[in-house]
Order: structure tokens, then sequence, then C-alpha cells
């Protein structure tokens, strides 16, 4: 690695990084987008350049910025189509890329990122409301180098959840919406035609349990 002093600056040039495809799964209210953000601030603490993106049409939270249900937010660039954005891949190092189940070139664009040597994490749903592939999301899984899937709590039952059901008539694939929409449910939850939903999502704004009242709720109970 060559460093060089430009003024009271220290100036270094990385290493050039080997690529791979990292893949994010798991249901949605998983912390999926959450895990995408911690791993490019993390990259971003290491002087690598990144590029987010975020589906164009999921306008839940916010259009500029990749953004978390729990109000975590990264500035980030907009597409429908990946392809779309390979102007802006020359000056980068990392690739973010969240919902990829959405986006129909998710696959090639992945693919030839990593063979240009940068590093593509890709946050996505691996499965739909029906439990069945998501688009051509699951072909990524022989092509990465890391695979991951997260669970969330079951909104029935909190037992783990590992798959999205779908709270409401449209048969449609492609229905953006969050908990007014959706719920993390476990197997057996799913297998319910209506579950009960007995964990509507809230935000992490609440403030955990004090230590000391732990403590002393500990003490009452040992």
């Amino acid at each position: 690695m060559a460093c060089i002093l430009n003024g009271s600056k220290m100036e270094c040039d990385l290493p050039k990084t080997k690529g791979q495809i990292q893949v994010i799964f798991g249901p949605m209210f998983s912390g999926k987008s959450t895990e995408l953000i911690r791993r490019l601030k993390r990259y971003q603490f290491a002087n690598y350049r990144c590029l987010v993106v975020r589906y164009a049409n999921d306008n839940r939270y916010d259009t500029q910025s990749l953004a978390t249900h729990d109000k975590q937010k990264l500035p980030a660039m907009s597409a429908t189509v990946l392809t779309d954005l390979k102007r802006f891949t020359d000056e980068v190092d990392v690739i973010g890329v969240d919902e990829g189940q959405f986006f129909t070139d998710i696959v090639s664009f992945s693919e030839e990122m990593a063979n240009l040597g940068k590093i593509i994490i890709v946050a996505a749903l691996d499965g739909t409301f029906q439990r069945t592939g998501f688009g051509d999301i699951l072909n990524l899984v022989p092509l990465a180098e890391s695979v991951v899937k997260l669970t969330a709590v079951c909104m029935s039952c909190f037992a783990d959840a590992s798959y999205t059901k779908r709270i409401g008539n449209e048969k449609e694939v492609e229905v953006i919406g969050g908990a007014d929409k959706y719920m993390a449910v476990c197997r057996d939850c799913h297998r319910l035609s209506s579950p009960v939903k007995r964990s509507p999502f809230k935000t992490l704004d609440q403030p955990m349990i004090q230590v000391e009242n732990y403590n002393h709720k500990k003490e009452l109970f040992c």
C-alpha cells in the first residue's frame, strides 16, 4: 500500500480488492437492510468507496436514502435496472444493493461487478409470501462467496421466523408494503390461513430496560 503525505493529510492507495459477492437473505423484519448498512459503514470507515443502491419503486420510508424499518438511513441512488448504474461503478470499490429480489438483472450485474474486482453486497428476500424463490435471486447462491439467512421474530407466536406472510388478498408477487401488508412468521404460523398478529411492528425508539432495575428483578427471582 503506497501512502503520500499531502500537506497535513496522509493519502493512501488501497490495494486492489478481490471481487466477491455477499448475500444477506431473510424474511421481512429480519434486519437485512440494517446488516447491509452496518457492512457498508464498516467499509466506508476503512476508506473504501461505496455505492449504495435502493429500489426506486419502494417509497415507504425515503426516496433519497436506503432506510430501515427503524429509521436508520444511508444516502443511496435509486434504480429499477442495475445496469443503468454501470457508469458510476468505475470509481467505487463496494456496491450495496437493497431489496435485491426486485432487480431482474441482479445476478448478471453482481457477477460482472465481482469479476471486475468489486465487493457487492446484496440484501434480499429469498422467498415470496408463498415460500417460493423470489425471481432469480436464489441463482446468486452458487456465485456468492458469502451467504447468510437472518431470522425475524414471529409476529404471532414470537418464535424464530423464517418466512413472510402477506396480510390481504393481492396475488401479485411484487406488492410493496410494510407491517400493514406483511408479517414475519414461523413455519407453524405460516400454515395458518389467518394467524393472529399479536406483535405489530414497532420502531426501536422505546428505551431498553434499565440495568439496575434488571439486576433488582434478578435478585427477586433468585
